[in-house]
C-alpha cells in the first residue's frame, strides 16, 4: 500500500540532495525560485542541479514561483522545461494569464493555502489534475513548517499532495488519517535550514512502510 503514496521533496538547493532523492525513488522534486524563500535559487544553480536530469529514474521536476515577475517565470520555464509549475493561489504578483497558460498546458500545480474547511472539490482548482494543500502563513508561499487542521480537508476526494509541517515523525499519521495522493515536504526534512539526508531517508522509509 505504502508505495502508492507519492513523495515530493521541495526546496532542493544542492546536487547531493537531488541525487539522493533520485536514488530513493522520490516521485517529485521541487526547485524554488521565490525571492521570498530561504530555499530560493537562481538560474545558475538550477542549471547545475539539472545537469543530472538525463539520468534514468530522475523524478518529475517542479518549479515553484512566489512573487516572481512574469518575465522570470516565462524565461525559466522556457529554458528548463519543468514537468509542472507550482504557483501559489493568492500570489499578488501572479497574473491570470500566467495561471491560465499553465492550466491549458496541463502543467499547473496549484498550491492552495488552507485557512478554513473545504466543503467540496470544486473549491480547489477543478481544471488542475493535482493540487497541493498547504498551511497559510502570511507572506510565505510555503515551507513554513506549520501544520493546518487536517479536518479542514477530510471532504476532499480529488488527488492532492498534503503539505504543511509534514515530518518523518508525523507522516504515517497524516497518510493514514487523510489518504492523500501524496505528501509535499520542505522544512520537515531539514536541519538548521539545510536538507538532512538522514531525515529524507527516514521520511521515505516511513512512507513506504505503511
Amino acid at each position: 500500500m505504502g508505495t502508492d503514496f507519492k513523495i515530493k521533496i521541495c526546496g532542493i538547493k544542492d546536487l547531493s540532495t537531488l541525487e539522493l532523492c533520485r536514488d530513493l525513488g522520490v516521485d517529485f522534486v521541487g526547485l524554488n525560485f521565490s525571492p521570498k524563500s530561504p530555499r530560493g535559487i537562481n538560474r545558475n544553480v538550477a542549471a547545475e542541479l539539472l545537469s543530472i536530469r538525463h539520468l534514468p529514474g530522475f523524478p518529475k521536476l517542479v518549479f515553484l514561483f512566489f512573487e516572481n515577475s512574469t518575465e522570470e517565470i516565462l524565461s525559466l520555464t522556457k529554458e528548463f522545461k519543468p514537468d509542472l509549475i507550482q504557483l501559489i493561489r493568492g500570489d499578488r504578483f501572479l497574473t491570470n494569464e500566467i495561471w491560465e497558460s499553465f492550466t491549458n498546458q496541463n502543467r499547473l500545480l496549484p498550491a492552495i493555502r488552507i485557512q478554513s474547511p473545504i466543503e467540496s472539490d470544486e473549491e480547489l482548482e477543478p481544471r488542475s489534475s493535482l493540487v497541493i494543500l498547504d498551511s497559510f502563513q502570511k507572506g510565505l508561499g510555503g515551507g513554513s513548517g506549520h501544520v493546518f487542521p487536517w479536518e479542514y480537508v477530510t471532504n476532499v476526494k480529488r488527488p492532492y499532495l498534503l503539505a504543511g509541517g509534514i515530518t518523518p515523525n508525523n507522516v504515517q499519521l497524516a497518510l493514514n488519517t487523510l489518504k492523500p495522493y501524496g505528501i509535499d515536504v520542505a522544512s520537515g526534512v531539514e536541519t538548521d535550514g539545510n536538507k538532512d539526508p538522514n531525515k529524507i531517508k527516514e521520511l521515505v522509509q516511513n512512507v513506504r512502510n505503511i
